[in-house]
C-alpha cells in the first residue's frame, strides 16, 4: 500500500519523519512525503532513511498567491495522480488546505488530515477556512481531544473523527538510560537546590489579527513571560529556588521575545535566580534534573508534556488544549489557569513542597504516557486506521469523477478566494474600524435636514400643498394682494431620493479613499500631485 504525507515545512516536524519511517518499517509501507522545499534538516532526514521527497507550493496567505492557488492544487493534483497513492495524509495548516483540495480532485482512495493542534480551530480564519473544506476528507485524525471537540461543533460527525496523539519515540526518553544534567554544579547552585525548568522554544509575539486565537493575541503562544512573573511569589515561599528555561527563538520574532525576556528578568531582579540557557541537545537528561517542568501555554497540543512525563518529572501546565489529556489533574501533575501567573506559582509551589507526592505524579505519569503517547502507539493507530478505511474505500482516480470535481472546485476556490479578500481582508477591519452599513439611513435623514435648511436660506417659502408662500414680504402690500400673487411651485417627489443617492455615493467614496483600496480617484489625485511636485 503506498502512503503519502503532505506537510508544508522542510525544518523541524521530527514526528512527521519517524511516522513514517515505522509505518514502512513496521508496517511495510511504500511511503513517500511531499515537502514545500527541497533545501532543510527535514529534507535531509528523508533522504538519508531513504524515503522519496517530492515538491510542492503551499502558499496563499497574499493576494497574488491567492489568484495563483488554482494552479497550486491543480498542480499537486497532478503529481498525486501520476503517483497514484492509495493514501495521502497532510499535517499542518496550509499544506492542509491545498493538500486536501489536491487529493479531493484527484480522487485518492483515501484522504485524511492529521490536525496538529487546536490552534488554527480557535482563530476565526483558519477555522472556517478549514470548515468550508473539511467534507473532502475521507476522515480527520484529531491529536488532542479539545481538537475533537471542536471539530463536533463546527458539525463533522464524531464517526469521522479518530483521536491520535503525536507522541515521542519512548525510547529517547527513557529515564534509566540517563543520568541527570549537571546544572546546578554548573552554575555553583548547591545539590538541594530546588530547579524549576521549562524546555520551550521562545515564539514571536502573536498580533490582533483573525489568524490568531483571542486567548494569545499580542501575546507568545509558550507564554514565558507568566512563568518568569510567577518567580518572585514562588521565591517568597522558596528563597532558593532556581529558574531555567531552555530553547532559543524562533526566527526574528521569537529572537525578540527572548531579548524582552531577559529584559523582564532583570527588571523583576531575578538575574541570580533565572537563568536562559538557550539550544541544548540534552534535553532528556535536562527534564531528568528537574524537580518540576513547566508548560504555561496559552493555545496549545500536548506541548512538551508527554516527553517530560515520559521522563518521571513532576509537571506543571496549563488547562488548555491538549494538555489536558497528558496532563491529569492531581494523577499525573498539577493544572492551573492559562495566563495566571499567581495560580502558575500555586501549582509549581504544590510539588516543591510534597517532593515525594511530585515524584509519585511523575511515575504515573510515565506509565499513562507509555499506554497512550508513544510514537509506537502513534503508527499502531495509524496502521489500524489506514486498514480500516482501506477495505471500504472506492477505487480512486476516476477519471470522469476528477472532470466534475475540478468544476465544483473551482467554485469552492472561489469562495474561499472571494470570502477571504473581501469579507476577512476588507469588510471585517472596516467594521472593526466603526464603519457600519446601516449608517446610510442616518446619512439620508441628515440629508434630508440639510436639504430643508438649505432650501429655506436661499428661498425662504413656507409650503402649502403646492403653494409656496413667501414669508417676507413688501411691507406696501396687503397679505391677501401676497397670497393671489403667489406663483404655484409644485413638489418633484425624486428630488430626496436623488440627494438620498448622492450622497449614499460620497459616502461610499470617502470610505474607500479613506481605506486606500486602491481604486479611489481621491487618491490617484494626491499621488499624480506629488508626483508632479516632486518634479
Amino acid at each position: 500500500m503506498r502512503v503519502c504525507h503532505i506537510l508544508a515545512t522542510t525544518e523541524g516536524a521530527v514526528w512527521a519523519f519517524e511516522q513514517l519511517r515505522d509505518l514502512r518499517d513496521r508496517f511495510g509501507y511504500d511511503v513517500s512525503v511531499i515537502l514545500n522545499g527541497r533545501k532543510g534538516k527535514l529534507v535531509d532526514r528523508f533522504e538519508a532513511a531513504g524515503i522519496r521527497v517530492l515538491v510542492a507550493d503551499f502558499e496563499f496567505l497574499n493576494s497574488s498567491d491567492l489568484l495563483a492557488l488554482p494552479m497550486k492544487i491543480w498542480a499537486l493534483a497532478g503529481i498525486l495522480r501520476h503517483e497514484r497513492f492509495d493514501i495521502v495524509q497532510t499535517h499542518l495548516f496550509h499544506s492542509m488546505v491545498i493538500g486536501r483540495l489536491a487529493a479531493w480532485l484527484a480522487d485518492v482512495p483515501v484522504r485524511l488530515s492529521m490536525v496538529a493542534g487546536p490552534f488554527h480551530l480557535e482563530a476565526y480564519t483558519p477555522r472556517w477556512i478549514d470548515g468550508s473544506t473539511q467534507w473532502m476528507e475521507t476522515a480527520l485524525i484529531p491529536s488532542c481531544e479539545f481538537s475533537r471537540t471542536l471539530y463536533k461543533s463546527m458539525g463533522v460527525r464524531d464517526a469521522r473523527l479518530r483521536v491520535i496523539y503525536y507522541g515521542p519515540d519512548d525510547a529517547k526518553f527513557d529515564p534509566r538510560h540517563h543520568t541527570a544534567a549537571e546544572l546546578r554544579n554548573e552554575y555553583g547552585w548547591s545539590a538541594d537546590t530546588p530547579l524549576i525548568g521549562m524546555v520551550a522554544y521562545f515564539y514571536p509575539e502573536l498580533g490582533v489579527n483573525r489568524w490568531t486565537p483571542p486567548a494569545v493575541q499580542g501575546r507568545s503562544v509558550k507564554c514565558q513571560a507568566d512563568l518568569i512573573k510567577a518567580m518572585p511569589a514562588i521565591l517568597e515561599q522558596v528563597p532558593g529556588a532556581k529558574l531555567v528555561l531552555v530553547g532559543s527563538g524562533w526566527e526574528e520574532g521569537g529572537r525578540a521575545y527572548l531579548a524582552k525576556m531577559e529584559g523582564l528578568v532583570q527588571n523583576l531582579g531575578l538575574t541570580e535566580s533565572v537563568k536562559f540557557l538557550g539550544f541544548r541537545a540534552d534535553i532528556p537528561a535536562l527534564l531528568k534534573s528537574f524537580d518540576v517542568a513547566v508548560q504555561a501555554s496559552a493555545s496549545e497540543n500536548l506541548g512538551g508534556s508527554i516527553e517530560g512525563l515520559l521522563m518521571e518529572c513532576p509537571m506543571v501546565a496549563t488547562r488548555c488544549g491538549g494538555l489536558v489529556d497528558s496532563v491529569i489533574d492531581g494523577q499525573t501533575g498539577v493544572l492551573v489557569e492559562p495566563g495566571d501567573p499567581a495560580d502558575l506559582a500555586r501549582g509549581i509551589l504544590e510539588l516543591l513542597r510534597k517532593p515525594e507526592a511530585a515524584r509519585s505524579l511523575g511515575r504515573n505519569g510515565r506509565q499513562l504516557m507509555l499506554e497512550k503517547f508513544t510514537l509506537r502507539r502513534t503508527v499502531e493507530d495509524e496502521h489500524a486506521l489506514y486498514q480500516s478505511l482501506a477495505r471500504s474505500a472506492r477505487p480512486g482516480y476516476r477519471l470522469h469523477r476528477s472532470v466534475w470535481r475540478a468544476f465544483l472546485g473551482a467554485l469552492v476556490c472561489l469562495y474561499l478566494a472571494f470570502r477571504y479578500w473581501f469579507v476577512d481582508l476588507r469588510l471585517l477591519p472596516a467594521l472593526d474600524a466603526g464603519w457600519r452599513p446601516w449608517q446610510f439611513r442616518r446619512l439620508r435623514r441628515a440629508a434630508a435636514r440639510l436639504k430643508i435648511g438649505i432650501a429655506r436660506r436661499l428661498a425662504p417659502a413656507r409650503t402649502v400643498g403646492q403653494i409656496a408662500v413667501p414669508i417676507e414680504t413688501a411691507k406696501s402690500r396687503s397679505a391677501n394682494e401676497q397670497f393671489r400673487s403667489a406663483e404655484v411651485a409644485p413638489v418633484d417627489p425624486f428630488a430626496g431620493m436623488r440627494v438620498a443617492a448622492r450622497m449614499r455615493l460620497y459616502r461610499l467614496y470617502a470610505f474607500i479613499g479613506r481605506r486606500k483600496l486602491g481604486w479611489g480617484l481621491r487618491r490617484r489625485a494626491k499621488e499624480v500631485a506629488k508626483a508632479i511636485f516632486r518634479r
